[in-house]
């Protein structure tokens, strides 16, 4: 999947419509890297503001971390790291980055140190939070329930390979939709929730008084959000990024969304039940505290609540053009066809030969 040198056209179709606000150019250095602004003396700053008094959340940022969704055994009832952890666990995490890049740099593999999708050129600023979930207190996301560990499991990104003990991969490709929405480029990313990946890892986020937007950098994928206190759709409705509507409650933006699409609900969460609330909110010139509470009492057995800092980066984005896997899910179909019919004919020639000769 590569990055092209454009805005999404869906991106800029809505916020002509949407926002009616006015084009900008950003200039980015040569690697296509985002580069992170000074960090702000939080002591002096004041939250900006929108004409309409709400904090101002527009901007590229980036939820660039390597702390873990759950708490590691090791760090079992411990919130914080020392300054001397954070430390060792960032040079860990940039190890790995370097560590998963082919040594030659002209392989066609994704090498994200070559292409300027590493953590090292974003810059972000270490989260010294032993996990991103902090509620529960122990940083593990809870039980799930008896119907939830029954519930066939919603095909993700490449469960249609099977490797067996010997190295050898099994394709099952009987129809699309066993390749998943991510391989297929159906839908990669965009949340909710906003959580870190291997790179792309931008969120650009324009607001007005009657919408909010969320640009998602990793498949260019928009959320638009109103904030006129609309109903939900109905229960027949569901879209891909499920339905979100937004509120302020003081200087926190909250947003709550249902309506999700079983083949893109978060953790093969039941997509009848499942409510994600999100909160925006301007800490620092630099970042936004970013939480999400996760609520299915069909899934799990209570609610969980993650905190993933937001670091400002500077944009603008690349658009995410995923045109490969357009091809990919015709050349995975094709393949497995031709190997069911090799094993066919092979079957068949076994079946053939004389028993005399067997």
């Amino acid at each position: 999947m590569s990055n092209r040198f454009a805005f999404s056209s869906v991106l800029g179709i809505a916020l002509a419509i949407v926002l009616f606000v006015p084009t900008f150019v950003v200039a980015q250095g040569p690697s296509g890297a985002a580069k992170t602004p000074a960090r702000t003396n939080t002591k002096s700053w004041t939250t900006p503001r929108t004409p309409d008094g709400k904090p101002d959340l527009h901007g590229y940022w980036t939820s660039e971390s390597f702390t873990p969704l759950e708490r590691p055994a090791k760090y079992a009832g411990k919130e914080f790291l020392t300054d001397e952890e954070v430390e060792a666990a960032q040079k860990a995490g940039m190890q790995r980055e370097y560590d998963r890049t082919p040594n030659d740099p002209e392989s066609t593999l994704s090498n994200l140190t070559t292409f300027g999708l590493t953590a090292a050129l974003e810059g972000f600023v270490p989260n010294k939070r032993t996990s991103l979930i902090v509620d529960p207190p122990d940083g593990r996301i809870p039980p799930r329930t008896p119907e939830a560990l029954k519930r066939p499991r919603a095909i993700g990104d490449r469960d249609y390979i099977e490797v067996d003990s010997h190295g050898e991969v099994a394709v099952h490709a009987d129809t699309p939709k066993d390749i998943g929405v991510r391989t297929s480029c159906v839908s990669l990313s965009g949340g909710p929730p906003i959580l870190p990946g291997g790179y792309n890892n931008g969120v650009y986020i324009l607001q007005n008084p009657e919408y909010v937007v969320l640009q998602a950098e990793y498949g260019t994928e928009v959320r638009i959000i109103p904030l006129d206190a609309r109903p939900h759709a109905g229960a027949t409705i569901h879209q891909w990024h499920g339905d979100g509507r937004g509120h302020w409650e003081g200087d926190a933006l909250v947003v709550e969304t249902t309506n999700f699409r079983p083949e893109a609900t978060f953790r093969n969460g039941n997509p009848q039940t499942l409510k994600i609330t999100e909160r925006f909110r301007r800490v620092a010139a630099d970042r936004i505290e970013y939480s999400f509470t996760i609520d299915d009492p069909s899934t799990w057995t209570k609610p969980w609540t993650a905190i993933v800092p937001l670091s400002a980066i500077q944009g603008p984005f690349f658009e995410y053009d995923c045109s490969e896997s357009n091809n990919d899910i015709i050349n995975i179909m094709a393949g497995a066809r031709a190997t069911e019919k090799a094993a066919e004919e092979k079957a068949k020639g076994a079946s053939e030969v004389p028993i005399s000769q067997k």
